[in-house]
């Protein structure tokens, strides 16, 4: 029996004491640890948003191509950009934090506890439906869906639909909350990684399907992926500081390092400079670095100037102009003048031509089709076998990299496309008295009857390319073939108008729709004509691009038996190219690559004799060539381009005005870029991104790496000339000319 000393109290055994030792330690520990909740929070917040951000900048790298650029010099931009990005939205997550704890306490404090979980649901619902609203709205807001049901209903039913979500996933982080608290935390630890693997997923769908294409659809992906991480990493982090194997001293060093980086990119300019030359490579191809430094720069762009805010991409012209220290971006003078020729130059054009003035125009048009798959002879024979009976032009260039952009440089002469121009093709045509004549893809009518209404012939045959039964075929979505049937009402017109001039349009619509079109159309014409699966390009594309030469050879026959081939210009070409993947982007628009603006442009002419012409040349030049043949002395204002025949003069002067270009995204300018007059340059700039891009024309493949830090001088002088062009924007009505 132990004997109690004096002045000992009762039961203090060393065991006891010992106990009572740790308890008091434990207290003291504990209490430190909640000496501030809020405070533990924010540091918890902040590391959570960090890494968040981190998982983003590591996602952009392992899907970056590294062949041209320095991996630790973007990873170190990277990074940096993250965290700075990632501090901002865990200060945010905090402040929200805060106020709806505030709204529960109110809500618990005048009601019952229970109404206090209903208070947290509803008050995140609410705030997912407020930071949605733009994106449900705009995501119903196209053309032909905001006139249905689904339309008007879709936008509250996605925001119901996300404040559902929120409220879920708010009450689900409280409920696992309150395991950790208990030290239950295998189901929470299951549920982080399981969101960690859903955010991948969502990672991985958003930076290979439909790249560049919908960006409202890009953003939701990469919301929802961050939402997921946020509270994934969140979770963990609450686990491993109730279990105490995070210390609060080290995720607070940790916070403070990030609060202090991003005040430091806040307030010092040369920091911020340093984040854009590092990154700067990003705008040629953006992936996830490349979207968050544009929303940095969005911001920053906001609060320098928030009362003359015209939209990122003013502020992008003006921080181009200051950087390259470019006084006049104004309109050059030269592109207001007409077309005229210096004296001899003219008559030799005129020579060549001769004075005929008989002859009919047929425009063989072809959407969506490939300079590369088109004078290809294994691919397209027919098509090759013209090239050598006509004027084949090998470096042709659309105006634009889309059909809204290119079309109208086609017919008008002219790179301002939404202007509609006195001289323009259709317009010389009704002078001359050419019957016009148009046989167009339904789909495609409709297209280009709501948004280019000019493009309209005395004449127009509509052939039918999807059921009737089909409402959402707006541009793309037909599935019927028209090639065929195209043709034959085209021979039909020429043998019944033989004696009488006319313009005649075939627009071929079947390759714009090679993904859609028919399966079974598909696999009858690959075994028809021997198309194999192995091939350079996608094996759909090259079926229907064969389908289409088998007709154009049909035509071009025809054309032959009915002894109208010699009384004809017959003009093949094409308005743009095809992405078929390229940095997984499979459509078209947006990029200024060579596969998407340069063209297949041939044109036979009775009497000229057959030649390839290496100099490059765009598809404006084309109207003014061909009104030479409808009017004598036809007036040459408003157009931007060159007489064709002018290139086979054999010692032409210079090319009177450059070669430019556009690229837009939906109905939003995002590019323009011009070829240097040797043809061995191309600049492209990003508009958003304000930074020129130079590209050798002669390598094997011209876009896949930029020279302007190689060639400072030349991408300064082409840069001038570009901003001085038609093409460049000077307004926020340039960028997006069709809206309100």
């Amino acid at each position: 029996m132990l004997r109690r000393r004096p002045g000992e109290r009762p039961g203090a055994t060393p065991l006891s004491v010992a106990c009572c030792l740790a308890g008091k330690k434990a207290l003291i520990t504990g209490s430190a640890t909640r000496r501030n909740p809020a405070r533990r929070k924010f540091w918890m917040l902040l590391a959570a948003a960090v890494s968040s951000a981190w998982c983003f900048a590591v996602a952009d790298a392992l899907q970056r191509d590294f062949q041209y650029i320095q991996p630790l010099r973007h990873v170190a931009g990277s990074l940096a950009l993250y965290t700075f990005c990632g501090t901002l939205l865990g200060a945010g997550a905090w402040l929200i934090t805060r106020l709806g704890e505030r709204v529960v306490a109110r809500v618990t404090a005048r009601l019952r506890a229970r109404a206090g979980v209903a208070a947290r649901a509803g008050f995140y619902a609410v705030v997912a439906m407020a930071a949605g609203a733009p994106t449900a709205f705009a995501t119903f807001s196209g053309e032909m869906i905001s006139r249905t049901l689904v339309g008007r209903v879709g936008p509250l039913v996605l925001l119901i639909g996300m404040g559902v979500a929120a409220a879920i996933v708010a009450y689900g982080v409280h409920a696992l909350l309150q395991r950790i608290e208990r030290g239950r935390l295998r189901l929470v630890l299951a549920l982080a990684v399981a969101a960690l693997a859903a955010s991948a997923l969502l990672m991985f769908v958003d930076l290979t399907t439909y790249v560049s294409l919908y960006p409202m659809l890009h953003t939701a992906l990469e919301v929802c992926a961050g939402v997921l991480q946020l509270t994934a990493f969140f979770l963990l982090l609450s686990a491993l500081s109730r279990s105490e194997r995070l210390p609060e001293r080290l995720l607070g060093a940790f916070g403070a390092t990030a609060l202090t980086f991003s005040l430091a990119v806040l307030l010092v300019r040369p920091l911020r400079t340093w984040l854009d030359d590092t990154l700067r490579h990003v705008w040629l191809e953006e992936v996830y670095t490349g979207r968050a430094l544009r929303r940095v720069h969005t911001a920053e762009a906001i609060v320098a100037n928030p009362f003359a805010w015209q939209g990122l991409s003013m502020s992008r012209v003006d921080r181009l102009r200051s950087r390259y220290d470019i006084k006049d971006a104004s309109l050059a003078p030269a592109w207001r003048q007409p077309l005229r020729e210096p004296r001899d130059f003219a008559d030799r054009i005129r020579e060549i031509r001769g004075q005929r003035r008989d002859l009919n125009v047929i425009v063989y048009y072809v959407d969506t089709l490939r300079h590369d798959v088109a004078l290809d002879p294994t691919i397209m024979p027919n098509v090759s076998r013209f090239a050598e009976r006509a004027l084949y032009f090998k470096h042709a260039y659309a105006s634009g990299s889309d059909t809204l952009r290119s079309l109208p440089g086609l017919t008008g002469g002219n790179y301002q496309w939404q202007v509609e121009h006195a001289n323009d093709l259709l317009a010389v045509a009704r002078r001359s008295e050419l019957t016009s004549v148009l046989l167009i893809a339904q789909s495609a009518h409709e297209f280009l009857t709501k948004l280019r209404p000019s493009f309209k012939f005395e004449k127009t045959i509509s052939v039918p390319d999807y059921a009737p039964t089909k409402t959402d075929v707006w541009g793309y979505g037909a599935d019927g073939p028209t090639a065929p049937a195209i043709v034959d009402k085209a021979l039909d017109f020429v043998k019944e108008q033989r004696g009488q001039r006319s313009l005649l349009w075939l627009f071929n619509f079947d390759q714009h729709n090679w993904r859609e079109l028919d399966e079974r159309y598909v696999q009858d014409a690959a075994r028809k004509y021997r198309v194999p699966e192995e091939g350079a390009y996608n094996w759909r594309y090259r079926v229907v691009a064969r389908a289409i030469d088998a007709e154009f050879g049909r035509f071009v026959q025809g054309l032959e038996q009915l002894d109208m081939l010699d009384r004809s210009i017959v003009l093949f070409v094409s308005d743009h190219g095809e992405g078929l993947g390229r940095d997984g982007f499979w459509v078209h628009s947006v990029f200024l690559w060579e596969n998407l603006v340069r063209v297949p442009l041939l044109m036979r002419i009775p009497g000229v004799t057959p030649r390839l012409i290496e100099a490059p040349v765009s598809l404006v030049d084309v109207t003014p060539t061909l009104v030479r043949y409808m009017e004598h002395e036809p007036p040459t204002n408003g157009y931007q381009g060159e007489d064709l025949l002018g290139y086979l003069v054999s010692d032409r002067p210079k090319r009177r005005l450059p070669i430019v270009m556009a690229a837009a995204s939906k109905n939003t300018l995002v590019r323009v870029g011009m070829i240097d007059g040797s043809g061995r340059h191309k600049l492209v700039l990003s508009l958003e991104a304000g930074v020129p891009e130079l590209y050798d024309l002669r390598a094997t493949d011209p876009d896949a790496q930029t020279l302007a830090d190689v060639h400072p001088a030349a991408t300064l002088k082409m840069l001038k000339t570009l901003m001085r062009s038609p093409v460049f924007p000077r307004s926020p009505q340039d960028f997006e000319p069709n809206a309100p």
